[in-house]
């Protein structure tokens, strides 16, 4: 008697499917890591909420959304509602809406009462920095768990300002510049969960200076050093980074210089002085739009000339490496925005020092918005 290769196979199978629930707690943590790391925060809950035994086999995002940076919602920010909304608004009931970047998703999360007296300063990693308007104290808050992380009132900056800005203007002046947040770091120290600590760092732009603090602090501290003018401050990987324009004298002519600011390398110690670590080639920017994070690298965007038709970009990395052309064949992302090249021509290469990018599509255009 013969028996098919395909029957043989039915036969050889077991007669009842994997029992995933039983998994033990090694395989299920190595998964659960590594949805974080190419997933996301509300994929990881997903996963967890498969059974229960998951859930009880795997650490929640819930009380470690602040001290573990794996749980911040790298990719979601902050989704501005537009006329006339703005978050704490009695038309939005207590929600707050985000968008993922990579998904083009929108969830809706709810902060009730801590949108009822807080102002949203800035939003970095998907974390939210409030501003409570009775006492001027700050909270780095993590939306999608609920954890908070208290730091100093921004009152604690009024007596640390240069003499003449405390002679010339008023205390309500003084309040609004230190109101104004150009860009916020986020930095975790410590290797234990007990002995984690938070430090946030504030490029205050109109001050020209950086203010820090860590969670628990008194009060914040301002740098003694400026940098004048601190334009387009941005947040990468825990650092502060901003553009620096050096005006040669007796001419228009301009050199634009990249700073980097890093963290205290402890709580206790005093901010570095920022570093200059690039130059943008002479005569290749006349007007800078932006630093943007795009995945693993900054990219420095501007507009070569006064036309403001012709869009360039730099990788901030071929910068730093003294590179003025970052080679090869590129293809700028596609649902970003839409290049003056032929889709259909795989082989097709752009010019590496200016991509000569027309705008002529808004973001909202390419993304498939959804409700999660």
């Amino acid at each position: 008697m013969t028996i098919s290769c395909t029957k043989k196979c039915r036969l050889l199978l077991p007669q009842t499917s994997p029992d995933w629930a039983s998994l033990n707690h090694d395989p299920l943590e190595l998964i659960g890591s590594l949805v974080l790391v190419s997933g996301d925060l509300l994929d990881y809950v997903r996963y967890r909420a498969v059974c229960r035994h998951w859930r009880t086999s795997i650490p929640g995002p819930n009380g470690n959304g602040i001290l573990d940076p794996h749980f911040h919602p790298r990719q979601w920010t902050m989704l501005p509602e537009g006329h006339g909304l703005y978050p704490g608004h009695p038309g939005l009931r207590g929600f707050v809406r985000f968008l993922n970047l990579s998904t083009g998703a929108v969830a809706r999360v709810r902060l009730g009462p801590l949108m009822e007296d807080h102002a949203v300063l800035d939003s970095v990693d998907g974390l939210l920095l409030l501003h409570r308007d009775r006492d001027t104290v700050v909270r780095l808050v993590n939306p999608f768990t609920g954890d908070v992380a208290e730091l100093p009132p921004l009152s604690s900056l009024l007596p640390q300002m240069d003499p003449h800005i405390i002679g010339r203007y008023s205390e309500r002046h003084r309040r609004s510049l230190i109101m104004r947040v150009g860009a916020t770091s986020v930095t975790i120290g410590g290797s234990g969960s007990s002995t984690r600590t938070v430090t946030v760092m504030l490029a205050l732009h109109l001050l020209h200076r950086v203010a820090y603090a860590a969670a628990g602090d008194q009060q914040w501290t301002l740098s003694t050093w400026k940098l004048m003018p601190l334009h387009r401050p941005v947040s990468f990987q825990g650092k502060l980074y901003a553009i620096h324009y050096l005006m040669f004298q007796g001419t228009s002519s301009r050199k634009l210089q990249i700073y980097q600011i890093d963290p205290p390398r402890l709580p206790t110690d005093a901010l570095p002085a920022s570093e200059k670590i690039a130059e943008c080639p002479p005569n290749k920017i006349n007007y800078v739009l932006n630093l943007a994070e795009c995945g693993s690298d900054l990219l420095l965007i501007g507009y070569k000339d006064t036309s403001c038709m012709d869009l360039v970009i730099y990788r901030l990395s071929d910068l730093v490496s003294g590179k003025e052309s970052i080679g090869g064949k590129v293809r700028p992302l596609p649902y970003l925005l839409e290049c003056p090249y032929n889709k259909s021509n795989e082989s097709q290469s752009l010019d590496a020092d200016c991509f000569n990018m027309a705008v002529r599509k808004l973001v909202q255009e390419e993304l498939h918005i959804r409700e999660v």
